[in-house]
């Protein structure tokens, strides 16, 4: 009999793409192979080519062990097969899931090993049979009793999507979304259910009983992979060629091009995707940048009944009162800004963006006494572009999400096309940030005569998410407009705006002086953390807090990347004491007193993704840990399974720094990032220092940064639908 090993797959440490070739982690529950025996209950390493990976499922992984000469003892398979839950499998799932507390998975296999498959069947019709399963007492037996009674109309339901490898929590989320129609979900496409259940885990599950080259599967395969090219490059629209190219990675042979052409139509006429010049867009990609072009063309074209000459002298008179003097670019910005219903204002650092939008709203105040600060709505991306926005201009900022009121139970924006928002004048800054989607929302939350202002430096990193806003939106010749170039944050001896300048123009260096403000470290790769070690403790030494100082980075692994950094710096900012209370989370350490980033948005607690906190306390309800963080005040409790949304952030990636400024930063330019770094991604990483920049790396790695300009060039429709 061939070896095999029985178990689940834990987590892949290498995959391949071209040849689904994968390393990973196997939790072995079963073997044939006498030499495994003892490590059954454990996790042992695996080599081998699995398509697709659903930690749900139970995996048979066919081959033998071997002793790798640098990787040591490993299972090497051959071939698997993925196996279908049986109805035991899901009725353990089901027992020991969230919603029976005190119930692990070993009590919920004691349950069906002594009651069988009807397990419920029973407990529901006397408890009591309950006395007999091992570890179980009265008080247990009655509250599970009373929760299964509870949930007795979705039990079918839950123990069905269990079976097929769906986790109690996905289940209860697909009943309440999909529960009249779910038995024909599951029969004729399930799919659909994508948005609450990853993709990959539906496909995993779709291939158990059909075809690899089914048309339900094509087409849902087709939408994927243009969401998935789209979410990874920026782009709103990718080629056919491309689309085609990335779906034969789920394909054992190259799937058939008719087979491609003929879902591609399906999907046309059914209005789920659409085809521009040989591109195709998910259809409410489309839908999203078709409204934004046709409300930003409305509102462009409405402008206010004002002389400029009267605006002019509002101007001179606010120059007056508080003792400046703008030049004919601002007076310009200024004046349109008030004029027009729709505006942008485009610079980069020191060029006056944030001192414009106060004279705007000091003036305008000014010519209408009917407009207060209530009128305003001033917007950023960021909890922390919010405050610094709010701080300069002396009215309450907001995110966006904040602003529009994110709904968590129904997922949507309160604000929106039915219930408009109540303020005139809407200025958002940073619009560089801001994606398709979140800008579609926003536009459709506002009246119809709104006055909206768009500041940002389109030279900066475009969203994370798919569009190209800002830069599109100036793109165009019919948007109203204006660049700003003269700098003037910049005071004597400073060099990092004049640094960020030659940046942006593709200035390479064959030598790098230091300044007042500046430093070029030159280091090899291999040491690079010793410098920064140099540099944190010199940060000690003159007494500069942690909140004013950080390292940026574009990648997390490798040997100067952010992972790896946080650990070296928590050593030296927080290192561990008796005193200070610490939680291990997987390969991480917490410590009260680290510093920490949120990592995604959450707007019913008034975090962003991006916020920088202080971790107060680590603590346990009920055996369970919980971390508090205070976010500027804000003290947000984490429960153990939200530990994931935040991280160390003694050194964070510059995508999540954008929309901050620091006192002090630090870049680390190491050669093993080149294929990470290109011009507008160490330019945002310069403008994030307000007083002192530290670059480490070598001269070759800064120029060829500067020289790579490929990722600002993002494939959209938005420019051509206004043009």
């Amino acid at each position: 009999m061939e070896s095999f090993i029985k178990g689940n797959i834990r987590k892949i440490l290498f995959s391949s793409n071209a040849s689904m070739y994968k390393v990973g982690l196997f939790k072995l529950r079963e073997t044939n192979v006498d030499e495994l025996s003892i490590y059954v209950g454990k996790t042992i390493t695996f080599t081998g080519s699995i398509s697709e990976i659903n930690t749900e499922l139970e995996y048979v992984l066919y081959g033998k062990m071997v002793d790798h000469p640098r990787y040591g003892f490993q299972f090497n398979a051959s071939s698997y097969e993925a196996l279908a839950p049986s109805d035991k499998d899901g009725i353990v799932m089901y027992l020991s899931s969230d919603m029976f507390k005190g119930i692990g998975e070993k009590t919920a296999k004691n349950i069906v090993d002594t009651l069988g498959e009807d397990a419920i069947k029973k407990i529901k019709e006397d408890y009591t049979c309950l006395l007999s399963v091992k570890s179980m007492n009265e008080k247990k037996a009655k509250n599970l009793y009373e929760r299964l009674i509870e949930f007795e109309g979705d039990q079918e339901f839950v123990l069905r999507l269990n079976t097929l490898g769906l986790s109690t929590e996905e289940a209860l989320k697909v009943i309440a979304k999909h529960k009249v129609r779910l038995f024909e979900i599951l029969e004729h496409n399930i799919y659909e259910l994508e948005g609450i259940v990853p993709f990959l885990k539906l496909d995993s599950i779709f291939l158990i009983n059909n075809p690899e080259n089914s048309d339900v599967r094509i087409k849902a395969l087709i939408k994927y992979t243009i969401k998935t090219l789209c979410f990874q490059t920026g782009d709103t629209m990718v080629s056919n060629e491309k689309v085609y190219i990335y779906l034969n990675k789920f394909f054992k042979e190259s799937l058939d091009l008719n087979s491609f052409y003929f879902c591609k139509v399906k999907l046309l006429e059914s209005k789920e995707i659409i085809e521009k010049n040989n591109f195709l867009m998910l259809y409410n990609f489309y839908e999203c940048e078709k409204y934004i072009s046709e409300k930003i063309s409305y509102l462009n074209k409405i402008r206010a009944d004002y002389k400029d000459d009267e605006i002019l002298k509002y101007i001179d008179s606010y120059e007056e009162i508080y003792n400046m003097k703008f030049n004919i670019d601002q007076k310009e910005a200024i004046k349109n800004s008030i004029i027009n219903n729709l505006f942008i204002i485009s610079g980069g650092p020191g060029t006056g963006k944030t001192t414009i939008i106060k004279s705007v709203v000091e003036i305008l105040k000014t010519i209408d006494n009917t407009i207060t600060n209530e009128s305003f709505a001033l917007l950023a991306p960021t909890g922390r572009s919010a405050k610094r926005l709010s701080e300069s201009v002396h009215i309450p900022a907001y995110t966006i999400h904040k602003f529009l009121k994110w709904n968590k139970e129904i997922e949507s924006f309160n604000l929106n096309e039915e219930n408009k928002a109540k303020e005139k004048i809407i200025i958002i800054d940073e619009v560089s940030m801001v994606d398709i989607f979140l800008f579609s929302s926003l536009l459709k939350a506002l009246t119809n005569n709104v006055k909206l202002i768009l500041v940002g430096d389109a030279n900066q990193l475009p969203s994370i998410a798919p569009g190209n806003v800002l830069f599109d939106l100036l793109k165009s010749e019919k948007i109203n407009k204006k660049y700003l170039n003269m700098i003037y944050r910049t005071k004597e001896g400073s060099y990092i705006i004049d640094f960020a300048l030659k940046i942006k123009n593709q200035e390479t260096f064959e030598t790098i002086e230091n300044h007042k403000d500046f430093s070029f470290i030159h280091s090899s790769d291999e040491n690079i953390k010793k410098y920064i070690k140099e540099v944190c403790n010199k940060i000690i030494k003159n007494n500069i807090d942690i909140d004013n100082f950080q390292v940026l980075a574009p990648m997390y692994k490798g040997e100067n990347g952010i992972d790896n950094l946080n650990i070296i710096m928590q050593g030296i900012f927080n290192a561990p004491s008796i005193d200070k209370k610490e939680i291990k989370v997987g390969e991480k350490i917490y410590r009260v007193n680290d510093k920490v980033i949120e990592l995604v948005n959450d707007v019913e607690n008034n975090i962003f993704n991006g916020d920088i906190g202080y971790i107060y306390d680590i603590r346990y309800i009920d055996k369970k840990p919980v971390i508090d963080i205070d976010f500027m005040g804000n003290i947000i409790t984490f429960n153990s399974n939200e530990f994931d949304k935040f991280s160390h952030a003694y050194a964070i990636s510059i995508h999540k720094s954008q929309g901050s400024e620091y006192d002090h930063a630090l870049i680390v330019l190491s050669s093993g990032f080149k294929r990470m770094f290109y011009n507008k991604l160490i330019y945002t990483a310069v403008t994030r220092a307000k007083k002192s920049l530290i670059l480490i790396g070598t001269i070759d790695s800064l120029n060829s940064c500067i020289k790579t300009t490929y990722a600002s060039q993002r494939i959209t429709y938005l420019s051509e639908l206004i043009n």
